[in-house]
């Protein structure tokens, strides 16, 4: 006969592998992302840098929606993927339904606007969740964000487009340079690429000229011959209609 408890930590991780599966499964089918989101591709995005210790807290676990290193190991709902997970998660699970355990740390969580990053404690915070604990203890530390984050993954992702624009529009001054710009981009990345095909043609002009020239020069230039146009010839061939702007 199993130990008390782990005949239920096994049932529990049973129940939550197969979830993960059928999970992934849809939304390959539908095209969603569940996956966790990974907090130093929003740090390099959002432009953190120093963090304010907050102390111990209780968190909800909703608000938790990626990990510093484990992000692919658990999907959105910190439901786990990887069956050599399952040791560790089972004994996290005991730990949690023996009442005669000496109970567990709090973990160690990341925030930024509303939301948390696991720096320590995923198996913690998937097995909470999978026993449909609401609140987690969690030593806090906070990272000023310049911009609010503070929904899900649609709303993620449109904070970390609007820092790159930020970065962008701080970087080329076009708000300055052509005010009637209309520029905005919807896929992650695209502005990165932007400010290269701006150096690009820089250099481009400046050997034509046979002359350095003012990178602001080269952004109005730019902006006129290639984006412009770009678009104008978008706009008769009718790809807008296809895909909106």
């Amino acid at each position: 006969m199993q130990p008390p408890y782990r005949q239920q930590a096994r049932q529990e991780w049973d129940q939550a592998y197969r979830k993960a599966y059928w999970v992934n499964l849809l939304s390959t089918l539908q095209g969603r992302q569940v996956d966790l989101l990974d907090f130093n591709e929003i740090s390099h995005r959002l432009h953190l840098t120093s963090s304010i210790y907050r102390g111990v807290q209780v968190v909800p676990l909703e608000k938790i929606v990626g990990s510093v290193g484990r992000y692919n190991d658990f999907n959105r709902a910190f439901l786990p993927r990887k069956k050599a997970m399952q040791e560790r998660w089972q004994a996290v699970a005991i730990m949690y339904l023996n009442p005669s355990s000496r109970g567990l740390p709090p973990i160690e969580l990341f925030k930024v606007g509303n939301l948390y990053f696991v720096r320590d404690g995923n198996h913690r915070v998937s097995v909470a969740r999978q026993l449909k604990i609401h609140d987690i203890e969690a030593y806090v530390w906070e990272y000023p964000a310049v911009l609010p984050l503070t929904g899900g993954k649609d709303s993620v992702e449109r904070v970390l487009m609007e820092s790159e624009r930020e970065v962008f529009l701080q970087h080329t001054q076009l708000d300055t340079l052509c005010p009637d710009h209309g520029l905005y981009l919807t896929l992650p990345g695209g502005y990165t690429e932007l400010l290269g095909q701006i150096s690009r043609y820089q250099q481009v002009l400046s050997r034509i000229d046979e002359q350095p020239i003012p990178y602001e020069e080269a952004v109005v230039a730019w902006y006129d011959m290639v984006y412009e146009t770009t678009i104008g010839i978008l706009e008769k061939t009718g790809v807008f209609d296809q895909f909106p702007r």
